[in-house]
């Protein structure tokens, strides 16, 4: 194989089911006395943060809790976290929750030790602003699908404009992974779906990305095969550790692999629809997988093939583009197993809005990673196809 490859895991990852209970300890570490306390109120609702309290506590370590966050974090929720965590004298952050939580205590974390606000660092014209190391930051993900809790960008809404960009930079990436699998047994059916498609999807456009190399494909395949063997139960049978365990593997794993090869068209189309709509992107990212996996599929025959192994598909016998087509039919079947909403027009998207979407889209940096790149006509028919 030929080209240079880089990859990077920094974060100090700990998972076992019930390690949530090492906080304590592992803040310790740090060798700071108050930390602020990140989520939404869901999880503040759920009971989740008593045992993490608990352990702090244990351990001498004070907290104050900011539970404002919404589902898609704006840089005013960010700035105003920041205010409390300056005004309450932190000297680090404690994320918990799904990517919307993680994402701003990763912001809020930045900006302890960087000047301005978070607008200041959103897009791809301020990458590279970030100059300075973050406070430390922990993730405890709450969900099993986004992976925010080891990647290089925290993305935050700006409701003024309607657009929903990232903040890219090595400096915000945690500090540390806390992964329990059992903070996810009380999460319901649909955000688990969400979550869990959200973690195929990565997977997906990691594994095709023409960034990808043999310990991502590596990362990606098992990623795959976790999904096709867990999400059902996961999303049906909320309460079944083992489907839990193995959801929240298979997105650490397509995280690692897409902190290194980011992400494709998917990801190119369905990130303005969070700022247009507010909503929901992991199931705006499964709605419109199978049908930019349609289009894409001519670039990355073979491992389309690979694809649908992974998720089960029976294809010997077949010649390899039609077994390449199985892995378009198992992401369908899945979807519609765990009751994934059937088009974009279920969750709020106006057709009469995707026209100039498809214009952006077609620019970002996102689609020329992909096996084949979309114009943006060709974006608006995928589009259509999803609607």
């Amino acid at each position: 194989m030929t080209g240079q490859f880089e990859f990077q895991v920094t974060t100090h990852i700990i998972y076992d089911r019930n390690s949530s209970r090492r906080l304590g300890e592992i803040v310790s570490r740090f060798g700071r006395k108050r930390y602020q306390l990140v989520t939404d109120a869901g999880v503040a609702g759920a009971g989740v943060l008593d045992g993490l309290l608990e352990s702090l506590k244990l351990a001498g370590i004070d907290s104050v809790l900011f539970d404002k966050v919404e589902v898609n974090p704006t840089v005013q929720t960010v700035d105003r976290a920041c205010k409390q965590y300056e005004t309450e004298k932190c000297e680090g952050v404690i994320a918990i929750g799904g990517g919307s939580p993680m994402d701003t205590g990763k912001s809020v974390g930045m900006l302890a030790s960087n000047p301005g606000s978070a607008s200041d660092y959103l897009g791809p014209a301020n990458w590279g602003k970030v100059k300075n190391p973050s406070a430390p930051v922990i993730c405890i993900p709450t969900t099993s699908g986004t992976a925010a809790e080891i990647t290089d960008v925290a993305v935050l809404s700006d409701p003024a404009k309607k657009v929903k960009l990232g903040i890219f930079s090595p400096y915000i990436v945690p500090a540390v992974a806390l992964l329990d699998p059992c903070l996810t047994l009380s999460l319901p059916s649909e955000p688990t779906r969400d979550s869990g498609l959200d973690a195929l999807t990565h997977a997906i456009e990691s594994f095709i990305s023409i960034n990808s190399w043999i310990p991502t494909d590596a990362l990606n395949q098992r990623a795959i095969e976790l999904v096709s063997l867990h999400l059902r139960n996961a999303v049906h049978h909320g309460s079944d550790i083992d489907a839990r365990d193995g959801m929240m593997t298979a997105s650490l794993l397509s995280g690692m692999a897409f902190r290194n090869t980011k992400l494709c068209l998917v990801h190119a189309m369905t990130g303005p629809l969070g700022g247009l709509y507010n909503a929901s992107h992991g199931a705006s990212n499964a709605i419109v997988l199978p049908h930019a996996m349609r289009f894409m599929l001519p670039g990355a025959v073979s491992k389309y093939v690979d694809i649908a192994v992974a998720l089960g598909e029976e294809v010997e016998g077949l010649s390899e583009r039609a077994a390449a087509d199985k892995a378009v039919d198992a992401v369908v079947q899945l979807s519609e197993d765990v009751g994934l909403p059937k088009g974009l027009s279920e969750i709020g998207v106006k057709e009469e809005d995707l026209e100039d979407v498809a214009k952006t889209v077609a620019d970002n940096f996102q689609n020329s990673l992909s096996p084949r790149k979309a114009s943006a006509e060709e974006i608006q028919e995928i589009f259509r196809a999803a609607f």
